[in-house]
């Protein structure tokens, strides 16, 4: 009895302390130097003014956009000087879908470059090159440089020509011209723009004529008057941009100054919450599948323009598998059942279509809203929706789990629906990448047996587990290999460094099928027929009698 009703205590206690919130996190704060709109605010933002954007459009809880975050705002940071030119922008796919939809993003995090005066139609131009802050620099530069006919309050970002420089010889001798002689025009390019609109700076080239009729030998400043030029500093070949423009500022009197900046995060040092959510890690809620699946049908899936006829039976897969093998409380499993079973009869689909299809499942109550607990991370940009998705997989390949490959579906078949989704649906490029190679190596779509489906998202589970222990993620959540012995003291072998598989196999199917319900109760997910000799006739069959076979199917641990 106290083990049944210690989960309604803590939920009693997440009702309390507020862990028990609906709200999405996001990857930027008002601490950081990026723009962050939404469907409302990104049309007026975006478009018809006299300012360039690069626009992120991104995942909140996808791990390749986390990872990428803090470089994205050391972009901003970097550029911050360059916002009469170009801002640093983005929209949180999950909280936005309609507005991520018209630009079409394959995956999560995509950035483009959408010039000024463009209409509320133009996509913009991806970028695809290396993710590092000086590569993306350079591309924008590039981009600003190619803006056409760019606005009259931009300073000129081509390269000085002869006739220019005729022009200001000839010109009144009270105006001063600056000029910095630079190696390449990327260079050039950050020096006018970091100036802007302190200090009207043109650039020339080395390469070209121009050092001869500037009398200069090097890359160097130079000051044009009427009729007379001057060198007033010969420039070191290691001088950046900003350096070169820092130098400027303060021979003609301009100072810079820069505020830091401060990173917040939502519960790290919060013991009550490490206390509390610590020991719901482990445990299976019925919310935090339900949220997987809500992310999934508004935000991935529906980011769709256009289905292919492969997609589209991608999705029928897995909505097949999602009724049926997911563990949902009635009222929910007749709205999910209204999706399947509109989807099922198509034989083509999109996005408006997908769009009506939620619309009408929406009236009938089905949420949008994600709520987390087990999947609960100590920021709001950890865990979550991953997290729960690797749960909602683990439930459906136990939860119709038979050791006859007969009923439909079964765990080989939800283990190629989850692939199918990864496959078609995931949003984060870099995570589906992985996954479809571990895939591709481990054979995941020849697997012909239940058991091994069930073990072999296991296994896969584990090496993305390990790969990403050696990055930073959530301090009160470490990536470990699963199960702990905490939670299951048979499933580690003597010695350390393999686990026993039949042990986990059972513990497997024990410990996915048992489901807390939003009030504490436990549901028994289980869809297959049960065998004969009751729940532990297959522990039985792996184990042997007297357990003669234990310890004769091992797996090596991941980063052990």
């Amino acid at each position: 009895m106290k083990e049944q009703w210690f989960p309604s205590c803590i939920i009693l206690a997440l009702l309390v302390k507020g862990f028990f919130s609906a709200s999405q996190g996001t990857l930027f704060d008002e601490s950081d130097k990026v723009i962050v709109y939404n469907e409302k605010t990104y049309k007026e933002g975006l478009y018809n003014g006299e300012t360039a954007h690069i626009f992120l459009l991104y995942s909140s809880w996808c791990g390749h956009c986390q990872r990428f975050a803090p470089l994205y705002k050391e972009l901003a940071k970097d550029i911050e000087n360059w916002s009469d030119l170009v801002l640093v922008t983005g929209v949180d796919c999950v909280r936005d879908t309609s507005t991520c939809q018209k630009y079409k993003v394959r995956g999560y995090p995509t950035i483009r470059f959408i010039g000024p005066t463009t209409n509320a139609s133009a996509e913009g131009v991806t970028y695809e090159g290396s993710r590092t802050v000086d590569k993306m620099k350079a591309w924008i530069l590039e981009s600003l440089s190619a803006v056409h006919n760019p606005p009259a309050s931009w300073p000129n970002l081509k390269p000085l020509s002869e006739e220019e420089v005729e022009g200001f010889l000839s010109g009144d001798s009270s105006e001063k011209h600056i000029i910095a002689l630079v190696a390449d025009e990327l260079l050039g390019r950050e020096v006018v723009i970091e100036l802007h609109p302190l200090l009207s700076v043109r650039y020339a080239l080395t390469t070209s004529s121009m050092a001869q009729t500037l009398k200069a030998e090097s890359p160097s400043i130079v000051l044009v008057t009427g009729g007379s030029i001057s060198i007033a500093k010969e420039i070191p070949f290691d001088w950046t941009g900003r350096v070169i423009a820092e130098f400027l500022k303060r021979r003609f009197g301009y100072d810079n100054n820069e505020e830091g900046r401060v990173d917040q995060d939502n519960h790290e040092g919060d013991e009550d919450f490490r206390t509390v959510n610590t020991a719901l890690q482990y445990k299976l809620y019925e919310v935090d599948m339900q949220s997987a699946i809500n992310n999934a049908l508004y935000t991935e899936i529906g980011l769709k323009a256009n289905f292919t006829a492969h997609e589209l039976s991608d999705l029928k897969s897995f909505l097949l598998v999602a009724l049926r093998c997911g563990s949902w409380e009635l009222d929910y499993k007749k709205q999910l059942s209204q999706i399947e079973s509109e989807v099922s009869n198509l034989t083509a689909l999109n996005t408006e279509s997908w769009q009506d299809i939620l619309a009408r499942a929406s009236d009938t109550g089905f949420p949008r809203n994600s709520t987390f607990i087990g999947c609960k991370g100590s920021r709001a940009t950890t865990r979550g929706y991953s997290c729960s998705l690797w749960v909602l997989f683990h439930s459906m390949l136990s939860s119709c789990y038979s050791p006859s490959i007969s009923p439909s579906p079964s765990s080989v078949d939800v283990l190629r629906a989850i692939h199918g989704y990864v496959a078609s649906f995931f949003t984060c490029t870099h995570c589906r990448a992985h996954f479809l190679a571990m895939s591709e190596r481990m054979g995941l779509l020849s697997i012909s047996d239940n058991k091994a489906a069930v073990l072999a998202l296991w296994q896969a589970h584990n090496q993305v587990n390990a790969r990403l222990s050696k990055e930073r993620h959530d301090p009160y959540f470490p990536k470990l290999q699963f199960p702990p012995a905490s939670e299951c003291r048979e499933c580690a072998a003597e010695g350390g460094g393999v686990f026993d598989t039949d042990e986990v196999f059972s513990f497997l199917l024990r410990h996915y099928r048992r489901v807390l319900t939003p009030y504490g109760k436990i549901r028994i997910s289980y869809q297959g027929k049960r065998r004969k000799g009751g729940k532990n006739s297959e522990r039985k069959k792996n184990n042997g009698k007297g357990g003669r076979n234990r310890g004769k199917n091992r797996q090596i641990i991941y980063g052990s």
